[in-house]
């Protein structure tokens, strides 16, 4: 029995094995093809930190803080808020996906706490 596969637009047959074995085959390509898909979207802190600190410079030109504080204590205030965490991730989340529109939509609606 000849089982011919196709993968990628290359072409391998296998003489004299039977389907199952031709199907376990296809799927141990389709997982290494996946793991290695997955292994190069591995996230880079360095980069992640980076953005976080774009992200949080660019809320802060939209709140213009009232008082005078540290950026430090600035961004734990920003931070403070779960709602503004999450905001925050979707705005990385975005520029990752180079999404601006998303992106200013969520620094937008950020809350600048103000009257805390």
């Amino acid at each position: 029995m000849n089982v011919t596969i196709y993968f990628m637009g290359s072409m391998c047959l296998l003489k004299g094995v039977s389907m199952k074995a031709a199907h376990l085959v296809c799927l141990l390509v389709c997982l290494l093809f996946a793991a290695f898909v997955h292994a190069q979207e591995k996230e880079d802190p360095a980069k992640e930190a980076q953005i976080k600190q774009q992200v949080l410079k660019d809320i802060k030109k939209t709140c213009t803080p009232q008082k005078k504080q540290s950026d430090k204590a600035w961004q734990e205030m920003i931070l403070s808020s779960e709602a503004n965490q999450l905001l925050i991730k979707n705005a990385i989340t975005a520029v990752k996906r180079d999404n601006l529109d998303a992106y200013w939509a969520a620094v937008g609606q950020v809350d600048c706490l103000e009257d805390y």
